[in-house]
């Protein structure tokens, strides 16, 4: 049978604008917000994005728009899994926070105390000894490491090619340009370092506590550092390219990665997420470590994340502070969540556009959707 050519027009154009129908549904008060996003991927910088309002465990807003590229090969979906970039950092502390509540370990713990290697560091330029920095500064950006992402390094990097224990050698013997404590300098390194405490105590692979401690009892299904073959097929940033392989050849792919990798995990940047799993991650802080009315960590301890640390700016153990009780982390991939923690709200705008190309949407998408909720609790009796 034959598609008329006015039923072929149709059909392309509902492919190529997914977001089409979405808007008919849109409440009044959400249409600003709508507006911000369908602008955005408007822009061949951000193809596509999503953006995912909660409050009180109640969706208000969860949209996707554009496509996975300029030419809207495939539609990006509610629930695309993208690479999160930084916001790693708040899951890494907050995994950090449930083995302080088990009694594991604890913030003000030196390095030096699982890791003797640490307890001989120096300064760099002068050579002199300096003491362990803490699991809380390492957390926090004010080890005394140097500033940079992992993406800065060569690749010819001892770093980008070695396991975590060795890396975590590799970072003390290179030594500090700061005294632990004293200034902020954003890296990947203290989380590092920390990854390495926490295998130590728990005598298994970063991912591996990350899975059993936090994300299997979250239900964080589509949060990984090493993503499967179903996975993959919904990012993205990758759909295109594996669109033309059999299942077999690209779990052989994904295999010979993960082999490659020589144990080194990034745990500063290299989650892969979704929307509904960030939801879950950021409402066990806005309910106060509690899940299911069980007390994942306890209320204290969860607490210190949200603290300002001793040198930094606006930052505390794994969250940036945005003030007003709102924490949250962005990431370089083009990404952001925050969490309300007095009024349980959690705003997540994920792109792949890069955080330079999508600032403009995610910065400005998350003050948006914060104030509109503030709008609807000044309007009420």
């Amino acid at each position: 049978m034959k598609i008329k050519p006015l039923t072929a027009y149709v059909v392309a154009l509902l492919i190529t604008c997914p977001i089409l129908s979405a808007q008919e549904s849109i409440p009044a008060r959400w249409k600003p917000l709508d507006n911000l996003a369908t602008k955005a991927v408007a822009s061949p910088n951000i193809p596509g994005g999503s953006v995912c309002v909660v409050e009180n465990g109640k969706v208000l807003f969860n949209q996707a728009y554009g496509g996975t590229d300029a030419n809207n090969t495939r539609r990006w979906e509610k629930n695309s899994p993208v690479y999160i970039a930084s916001m790693t950092k708040p899951t890494t502390s907050t995994l950090v926070a449930v083995l302080v509540g088990e009694g594991k370990l604890a913030f003000s713990d030196p390095i030096s105390k699982y890791m003797p290697e640490y307890g001989r560091l120096k300064m760099r330029k002068s050579g002199t000894e300096v003491r362990s920095p803490t699991i809380a500064e390492c957390l926090s950006h004010t080890a005394g490491f140097p500033g940079g992402t992992m993406g800065r390094l060569p690749d010819d990097s001892p770093i980008r090619n070695s396991g975590q224990a060795v890396v975590a050698t590799i970072l003390a013997k290179q030594g500090l340009v700061a005294k632990p404590g004293t200034k902020y300098a954003y890296t990947f390194r203290g989380y590092a370092a920390v990854a390495r405490v926490v295998e130590i105590v728990t005598g298994k692979r970063f991912p591996e506590v990350l899975d059993e401690k936090l994300l299997k009892p979250l239900g964080m299904s589509d949060t990984t550092f090493e993503p499967k073959l179903e996975l993959m097929k919904r990012h993205p940033r990758y759909a295109k390219h594996i669109a033309d392989r059999d299942d077999e050849e690209i779990s052989a792919y994904l295999e010979k990665r993960k082999r490659e990798s020589k144990g080194f995990v990034n745990t500063a940047g290299a989650l892969i997420s979704t929307p509904d799993d960030l939801v879950k991650f950021y409402r066990l802080h806005s309910l106060r470590g509690k899940l299911a009315g069980n007390q994942l960590i306890p209320v204290k301890v969860l607490a210190k994340l949200y603290e300002k640390q001793p040198g930094s700016t606006g930052y505390g153990l794994g969250f940036k502070l945005y003030g007003d009780a709102v924490v949250g982390h962005g990431g370089a991939s083009g990404t952001i969540g925050v969490v309300d923690l007095k009024n349980d709200r959690v705003v997540v705008i994920l792109t792949q556009a890069g955080s330079t190309a999508a600032r403009p949407f995610t910065r400005r998408g998350r003050k948006l959707a914060l104030e509109i909720l503030a709008k609807q609790m000044d309007s009420l009796p």
